[in-house]
């Protein structure tokens, strides 16, 4: 209804001090671009894809994106340790993992042998969602759109670990309508507590996106 509309707001690097602001459409154009780089890619319905990465930008386009081609998202702690990474890529068969740094790539890189379904490794700092937009650029958008429309409520959008403290991490999978019913909850119970109607409010974004909170947090706002 109102493209324009500010929808995040991302400081271009850690030291700035100025918010800068993305509109719905350039949010929608940056997750179809990336949508269109995954299935470019070979990411279809069902794929598993790890994200480990700090709370940032690169997490909302990335899970959006993800989640318009039919994959389901695996969030990674970024401060996982080397076998962490290796038992949960493995326990989830992720086919392509998302890491922040060139320390993300060494981690992943030292297990890559005993996970015979990862394809891709995607470096954010090295310009991973560029790389897939241009990747991409052939890919009609229509072939998105028809994606998106076969990803039901009840399909899996991501498999969440515990912490593994006890044992073992478990991965839990929590379907579109999981994600989606805690804020319907949480809008009926305080949404007293957002902005007046015609005012729009904010919501500063710390929790880690690889907690299930983050996540629910995300799809609030």
């Amino acid at each position: 209804r109102e493209p324009t509309r500010p929808m995040l707001a991302r400081r271009a690097d850690p030291a700035s001090t100025t918010w800068e602001e993305v509109t719905a459409i350039e949010l929608r154009d940056q997750v179809v671009d990336v949508a269109k780089g995954l299935i470019a890619s070979g990411i279809a319905p069902g794929h598993r894809v790890a994200i480990m990465a700090r709370t940032r930008f690169e997490w909302t386009v990335l899970c959006y994106a993800l989640w318009a081609v039919g994959a389901e998202v695996v969030p990674v702690y970024p401060t996982s340790s080397r076998d962490q990474v290796e038992w949960i890529l493995r326990d989830a068969g992720c086919v392509a993992v998302v890491v922040e740094d060139e320390q993300g790539v060494m981690t992943v890189g030292s297990v890559c042998a005993s996970l015979p379904l990862l394809r891709h490794v995607w470096q954010l700092d090295a310009g991973a969602l560029e790389e897939l937009a241009d990747r991409g650029e052939f890919i009609p958008i229509a072939t998105v759109d028809s994606m998106r429309r076969i990803v039901l409520p009840d399909s899996t959008a991501v498999i969440a670990y515990t912490s593994g403290t006890s044992g073992h991490a478990m991965g839990c999978a929590l379907s579109h309508r999981n994600l989606a019913g805690p804020c319907d909850t949480l809008l009926a119970g305080w949404g007293h507590t957002a902005a007046p109607r015609g005012e729009q409010g904010s919501v500063l974004a710390f929790l880690p996106f690889s907690h299930v909170y983050g996540l629910m947090i995300q799809g609030l706002c």
